[in-house]
Protein backbone atom coordinates (compact mmCIF):
# COMPACT_ATOMS: atom_id res chain seq x y z
CA UNK A 1 0.00 0.00 0.00
CA UNK A 2 2.57 2.38 0.58
CA UNK A 3 3.67 3.04 -2.93
CA UNK A 4 -0.15 3.77 -3.64
CA UNK A 5 -0.15 6.61 -0.37
CA UNK A 6 0.52 10.44 -1.29
CA UNK A 7 2.85 12.58 0.30
CA UNK A 8 1.52 13.62 3.54
CA UNK A 9 -0.63 10.59 3.85
CA UNK A 10 -0.50 8.21 7.33
CA UNK A 11 -0.81 4.03 7.00
CA UNK A 12 -1.75 2.56 10.95
CA UNK A 13 -0.03 -0.76 10.83
CA UNK A 14 -1.75 -3.35 13.23
CA UNK A 15 -1.19 -6.82 13.89
CA UNK A 16 -2.85 -9.09 16.33
CA UNK A 17 0.64 -10.57 17.25
CA UNK A 18 2.72 -9.84 20.84
CA UNK A 19 5.91 -11.39 19.05
CA UNK A 20 8.47 -8.16 18.27
CA UNK A 21 9.46 -10.37 15.31
CA UNK A 22 5.99 -9.62 13.64
CA UNK A 23 5.79 -5.70 15.27
CA UNK A 24 8.96 -3.62 15.50
CA UNK A 25 11.18 -5.31 14.35
CA UNK A 26 8.80 -4.96 10.54
CA UNK A 27 8.64 -1.51 11.21
CA UNK A 28 12.31 -1.14 11.38
CA UNK A 29 13.16 -2.94 8.90
CA UNK A 30 10.79 -0.97 6.40
CA UNK A 31 12.17 2.24 7.77
CA UNK A 32 15.51 0.98 6.92
CA UNK A 33 14.53 0.30 3.62
CA UNK A 34 12.05 2.93 2.59
CA UNK A 35 13.42 6.65 2.59
CA UNK A 36 9.93 8.29 2.63
CA UNK A 37 9.08 6.60 5.46
CA UNK A 38 8.95 8.10 9.03
CA UNK A 39 7.55 6.79 12.28
CA UNK A 40 4.69 8.96 14.38
CA UNK A 41 4.20 8.69 17.96
CA UNK A 42 0.64 7.50 18.72
CA UNK A 43 -1.32 9.73 20.83
CA UNK A 44 -2.47 7.17 22.98
CA UNK A 45 -2.39 6.01 26.70
CA UNK A 46 -2.71 2.14 25.99
CA UNK A 47 -0.52 -0.55 26.54
CA UNK A 48 2.79 0.10 25.97
CA UNK A 49 5.31 1.83 24.35
CA UNK A 50 7.71 0.32 22.24
CA UNK A 51 10.29 1.85 19.60
CA UNK A 52 8.33 2.54 16.56
CA UNK A 53 4.50 1.73 18.28
CA UNK A 54 2.37 0.64 21.28
CA UNK A 55 1.59 -2.97 22.09
CA UNK A 56 -1.37 -4.66 24.42
CA UNK A 57 -0.81 -8.06 26.19
CA UNK A 58 -3.32 -10.41 26.96
CA UNK A 59 -3.15 -10.62 30.76
CA UNK A 60 -2.13 -7.63 30.99
CA UNK A 61 -4.10 -5.64 29.14
CA UNK A 62 -8.16 -6.10 28.45
CA UNK A 63 -8.34 -8.39 25.45
CA UNK A 64 -6.19 -10.11 23.49
CA UNK A 65 -2.75 -8.83 22.21
CA UNK A 66 -2.38 -6.38 19.59
CA UNK A 67 0.99 -3.69 17.99
CA UNK A 68 0.23 -0.42 16.11
CA UNK A 69 2.12 1.53 14.37
CA UNK A 70 1.59 5.18 12.53
CA UNK A 71 3.73 5.93 9.84
CA UNK A 72 3.50 8.75 7.40
CA UNK A 73 5.24 9.44 4.03
CA UNK A 74 7.04 12.52 4.02
CA UNK A 75 5.29 15.07 1.70
CA UNK A 76 8.85 14.97 -0.81
CA UNK A 77 7.81 11.91 -1.66
CA UNK A 78 6.37 11.20 -5.62
CA UNK A 79 2.33 11.67 -5.27
CA UNK A 80 1.29 8.11 -7.60
CA UNK A 81 -0.33 8.90 -10.50
CA UNK A 82 -3.75 6.65 -11.00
Amino acid sequence: MWPALRGGGQLLYATCSILPAENDAVIARFLAAEPTARAVGLAADFGLATRHGRQRLPGVHLGDGFYYAKLTKTTGATDPVY
